[in-house]
């Protein structure tokens, strides 16, 4: 039964925030600890934990520089790594996003909270395993097997989350999605709020210059996907 259980690793240079980490998740979880970076990537490589979380900041180590090794190795780029820190730097946060990161909890939250968003990143991967190997939208092409999305065969860098919003947005092309769908659907349980997905949304887009649809916000009702061209219109209409 044990050998079946998923890996998470926690790299953090506080004992006791490991332990309690672990001793949120043991129930479900085998949890490898770290208070060290090199140590935890040297478990990234050997263990292949599902999972990351990642303190901000390491006493001799910053965490961002951490995820952004974690994303340029061919082997570890699609691991999910969520930030778990007691940092409320919104500048430090913002970039952690940029280099991939694939969430961002405070170390503030309630237990219950972090559990919940764990367990959301752990479904996303099990789910993957019933979707198609591949989807395509005008010169967008997305690799279920691979978490890789490609732009006129260009590779795009996109993190999990980033990847699986696209991917959600591809499966619901045309249609108004609301903030609140987006949340059930990407963010399964975790509790969001809705600047978390326009802060999403942002970085996303930024990520696909050269795609020949486009991701518009539809005041007061959320999201839609849609040929650029069509975007050009319903822009020219409401002005």
């Amino acid at each position: 039964m044990t050998a079946t259980r998923k890996k998470i690793l926690i790299i953090d240079d506080e004992p006791q925030v490991c332990d309690f980490v672990e001793d949120l998740l043991s129930f479900r979880f085998d949890v490898l600890k770290a208070s060290e970076p090199e140590l935890g990537l040297r478990y990234v490589l050997e263990a292949k934990p599902e999972l990351v979380i990642l303190d901000l900041r390491l006493r001799t180590h910053n965490g961002l520089d951490l995820c952004k090794e974690l994303r340029s190795n061919e082997k570890t780029k699609h691991l999910p790594v969520l930030f778990y820190s007691g940092a409320d730097d919104f500048e430090a946060i913002a970039e952690a996003f940029d280099l991939g990161a694939d969430d961002f909890i405070s170390k503030n939250v309630r237990p219950r909270e972090l559990v919940a968003r764990i367990l959301s990143k752990i479904r996303r991967i099990e789910e993957r395993t019933a979707e198609p190997d591949m989807l395509s939208c005008g010169n967008l092409n997305l690799d279920m097997r691979k978490l890789e999305a490609t732009i006129n065969s260009q590779v795009i860098p996109l993190s999990v989350l980033e990847f699986t919003l696209l991917k959600f947005f591809v499966m619901n092309k045309e249609r108004v999605m609301s903030r609140a769908q987006i949340l059930e659907d990407v963010w399964q349980g975790s509790h969001v709020s809705s600047r978390t997905i326009d802060t999403h949304m942002v970085y996303l887009r930024k990520k696909l210059e050269g795609f020949d649809h486009s991701l518009s916000t539809v005041y007061g009702a959320g999201y839609i996907l849609r040929a650029a061209a069509t975007h050009a219109q319903a822009k020219a209409a409401s002005e």
